[in-house]
């Protein structure tokens, strides 16, 4: 079903996330009031513009907000993804920045085929589903790492932009990108700027179980369905519930990774939202860094909650 994102009126924000937590709702509500934004306004204005985009109004629970809970922190996650376009994107006007216009121009490019990505992985989990889900998912995370790279290296970026052909960016992906070079340049990075890309050797763990199951999804194998759904921690991957989990972390982790690998990025996001067109984007550029320090918050809620069952952390207002 097409949704005709053109509509003026609004589709309604608390009615799509049935059966959810009324903890989460309202922590996120106030967190986002806090800093002044309308969060009603803004998943009008990207969520519910997705081209595949559904309500979850349909949704069936059995009493498990978890599902349903992934499902609203993964949009959470997403907003921000958008707004951070928005700023990319405004970026080409804005002069005096302290990244580099390609580093700019690459994150623009990358965050387009992002936004394309969680469009897909969206709608696969409202239809569950998950093996096609999973195989985006291996390939976000990798953009993921690639983002932060070109943030935190802005030869890399122009290199990047500078590919012309189908040949050079294949090229450039299997000398900079492919069999994990992304991750270990950023892991590098991180570790010079005095952060850690992960908290705990269970989490470590973890990742690496979750990025198998992701690769074995990618290629075709004799595999029976109860394959993925083997318990592992912090909680099981078992669906597409879990597979958005694993998303959402990330594209928390691309938020506050980029904070803290380059000074100037959240410098450059309070320039852009100030010089920046007004009509670009709906003008969500001006709310980047509002909405960054609110998925900065969250990534702590996620990590907190130690499992996919985000009932289990402490969510008090």
């Amino acid at each position: 079903m097409q949704i005709d994102t053109r509509q003026d009126k609004p589709i309604s924000f608390e009615r799509s996330y049935p059966g959810i937590s009324p903890q989460l709702m309202a922590r996120t509500r106030q967190l986002w009031s806090a800093k002044g934004l309308d969060l009603d306004e803004i998943w009008n204005k990207t969520i519910v513009r997705f081209r595949g985009f559904q309500s979850g109004r349909n949704w069936v629970h059995d009493g498990d907000s978890g599902p349903i809970d992934n499902f609203f922190m993964f949009d959470q996650a997403v907003m921000w993804v958008a707004s951070l376009h928005a700023s990319a994107t405004a970026a080409e006007n804005v002069a005096e920045t302290g990244l580099s216009a390609p580093q700019w121009a690459a994150l623009r490019a990358l965050t387009f085929r992002m936004i394309e990505q969680l469009d897909a992985i969206r709608l696969l989990f409202l239809t569950d589903l998950p093996t096609p889900s999973m195989q985006i998912a291996r390939s976000l995370s990798e953009d993921v790492d690639m983002a932060l790279a070109f943030v935190s290296r802005p030869k890399l970026a122009k290199r990047f932009v500078e590919c012309g052909t189908i040949e050079e960016a294949n090229e450039f992906w299997r000398r900079h990108i492919a069999g994990g070079r992304a991750y270990k340049a950023v892991s590098e990075q991180l570790y010079r700027a005095g952060l850690e890309l992960n908290q705990s050797e269970e989490y470590c763990n973890w990742r690496r179980q979750v990025q198998t199951i992701l690769s074995a999804a990618v290629h075709t194998s004799y595999r029976s369905p109860a394959a993925y759904r083997e318990p592992t921690a912090p909680g099981r991957f078992s669906e597409t519930g879990d597979c958005l989990y694993f998303v959402t972390l990330r594209l928390q982790e691309m938020c506050a990774y980029s904070h803290g690998l380059c000074a100037e990025f959240s410098e450059d996001l309070s320039t852009i939202s100030r010089k920046g067109p007004n009509d670009a984007e709906d003008g969500l550029q001006r709310l980047t860094p509002a909405i960054s320090q609110i998925t900065m918050d969250q990534l702590r809620w996620t990590l907190d909650s130690g499992s996919t069952d985000l009932m289990s952390a402490d969510l008090g207002c």
